[in-house]
């Protein structure tokens, strides 16, 4: 095996532009960035979240309506490029229904491909190994864009890292393979309206969203129970616009029988927050209590709720003496709080069907 003298030598070589160094490929970081150069900068869609040859992830509670807001995303793309919607979940009846409203039918463009799940197919194979089999197989006929809704469904403990984590590897080294575009629909577990949303709110913790390049968050507005708004929440190529300062607002809406996320204009996401005073103190001591027994850090309660360094330590403090002064009184004692932490708990929910309005 090549040392790092023996690459030296070898790109200091007449011509010689990159070397082997066992999985590695080595250039300069000059010679990088020319060969970079020579090929266009990717396409964006949908307001530039979407970033061509990237792997993103949008992720919701249940019924927020990440689905909805996928389609839309993949009828944004479908105008150009050719889209392969993977839908997981919802019958073609649920769809319909979706998308007609009496005599008025939303018409998608002829590139958005649907797929759903082949029932007779079902028990025959794996079932992770047939979605990648799947993608493989459009991927070689043509298709650059798939929407996977959603890894929850296919990795059915995809609130562990582990799980999701190898099924999107699979699909990463699919991507590198045959320069595709992937969205990944993801699940966020249980949180509080009154904390702004982060990549850590992705089931699966920070080991899972490090392997996407963007994540984009859906939140629910406690303006109005079909107020929405949209947050990047990572980028790696593309502009962070939407951040904490200024997310989308939408609301939930059918015109014409296209059930949507209609954009309305853009706020600050804490105008979208319950905002907390005096009365929520007891509550929040609760929130912190029960992060505190699932063994967050006090950066982790800092960032799930969305407190202050000091506040944080001062109500992680509090919480911790209140469990420890309940214990012997059917409360479990508390276990050390460790420094850090890289997951985020969750409780998987696989009734996520539902982002219809009421």
């Amino acid at each position: 095996m090549s040392t790092i003298e023996d690459i030296r030598k070898e790109l200091e070589g007449a011509g010689k532009g990159s070397a082997s160094l066992g999985i590695l490929n080595v250039k300069t970081a000059n010679d990088w960035v020319e060969t970079a150069r020579t090929r266009p900068d990717p396409k964006t869609w949908f307001h530039g979240m979407i970033v061509a040859d990237e792997n993103t992830v949008l992720f919701a509670s249940s019924n927020v309506g990440k689905s909805i807001l996928a389609v839309q995303i993949a009828e944004d793309i479908a105008r150009s490029e050719r889209v392969m919607y993977l839908d997981l979940e919802m019958s073609d009846k649920q769809f319909q229904m979706r998308y007609t409203n009496g005599e008025s039918v939303h018409r998608f463009p002829d590139n958005f491909l649907r797929a759903e799940i082949n029932p007779d197919r079902l028990l025959d194979e794996d079932f992770e190994e047939g979605i990648i089999s799947s993608i493989e197989a459009s991927a070689r006929d043509g298709v650059k864009v798939f929407i996977i809704d959603n890894i929850t469904f296919v990795c059915i403990s995809a609130e562990r890292s582990e799980s999701a984590g190898e099924f999107m590897k699979r699909i990463i080294a699919l991507k590198s393979k045959y320069h595709l575009t992937i969205l990944a629909i993801g699940h966020t577990p249980k949180r509080y309206s009154n904390t702004p949303l982060t990549q850590y709110d992705l089931a699966g913790s920070a080991k899972l969203v490090n392997l996407f390049d963007a994540a984009i968050a859906l939140g629910c507005s406690v303006k109005d129970k079909y107020k929405r708004y949209i947050k990047q929440v990572k980028v790696r190529s593309g502009e962070l616009i939407y951040d904490e300062d200024n997310v989308i607002v939408c609301e939930l809406s059918t015109e014409e029988g296209w059930l949507q996320l209609k954009f309305i204009g853009e706020e600050s996401e804490h105008e979208h927050l319950r905002r907390r005073d005096d009365s929520d103190k007891d509550q929040l001591l609760e929130q912190v209590a029960d992060l505190v027994q699932r063994g967050y850090s006090v950066r982790k309660v800092k960032e799930e709720l969305g407190l202050s360094h000091g506040m944080a330590q001062r109500m992680l403090t509090k919480a911790k003496n209140k469990l420890e002064g309940d214990n012997g009184q059917g409360v479990p004692s508390v276990p050390p709080v460790p420094h850090d932490t890289s997951g985020t708990p969750g409780t998987l929910d696989l009734d996520d069907i539902g982002d219809l309005p009421e």
